[in-house]
């Protein structure tokens, strides 16, 4: 059981960096590789010049874009996980739950939470790959878990929406009879929270005096 759950926490590691890397267009563009060019095989000829070779197809190369370019990447992600301590949560339950909290389904096909008009909250992706909900086909398939996440430094205060975050999952984990884990697979504490607080504090006034 424990051998799982360590498998299933470092798959949930990679679901949400592979999320937030779909999210800003990162991953096609920087994991697609770039081809060699082939040379082309010259015939020879009976007499004269031998004919000229083929035109080199040209490498398959992604293009990327002055906005793309311009776009600045995350300070940090504050990172959640609810791992069920028994086999793995229903989906269609585990997507009530989600919007009963307050999360509304929208962009990259995962959960979200807003504090307020134009000011991000968290984000919620499932353990299961690729980390999305499909609606349209719930089913009575289960997930691995969930993953609850903040993209810093985004809009609005880092500390309110690692707070509601954090009192979110622990409403989750009594509803779906499942525990927490920070990014590196602990369990969530008191004291673990209090130090992450801290450091977002002092993140928050980093950020206010650049």
């Amino acid at each position: 059981m424990w051998d799982l759950r360590w498998v299933l926490l470092g798959l949930g590691a990679l679901v949400v960096v592979g999320v937030y890397l779909w999210s800003r267009g990162i991953l096609s563009r920087k994991l697609l590789p770039v081809l060699p060019r082939l040379k082309q095989r010259t015939e020879p000829s009976m007499g004269g010049e031998p004919p000229p070779p083929d035109p080199e197809p040209a490498p398959l190369v992604a293009t990327v874009s002055e906005d793309e370019r311009a776009r600045p990447g995350p300070d940090r992600i504050v990172a959640l996980r609810l791992v069920p301590r028994v086999d793995e949560l229903p989906v269609e339950q585990t997507v009530t739950v989600l919007r009963n909290a307050g999360l509304e389904h929208g962009r990259y096909s995962i959960f979200h939470r807003q504090l307020g008009a134009n000011l991000e909250g968290f984000s919620v992706a499932s353990l299961t790959e690729p980390g999305t909900f499909d609606l349209d086909n719930l089913g009575s398939g289960s997930i691995a878990g969930l993953s609850f996440f903040v993209v810093l430094p985004g809009s609005g205060d880092p500390v309110a929406r690692f707070d509601a975050m954090v009192e979110t999952a622990r409403a989750l984990s009594v509803e779906l009879a499942a525990d927490l884990f920070d990014e590196s697979g602990s369990s969530w504490s008191s004291q673990r929270e209090r130090y992450v607080r801290e450091e977002l504090i002092e993140y928050r006034h980093q950020f206010d005096r650049r």
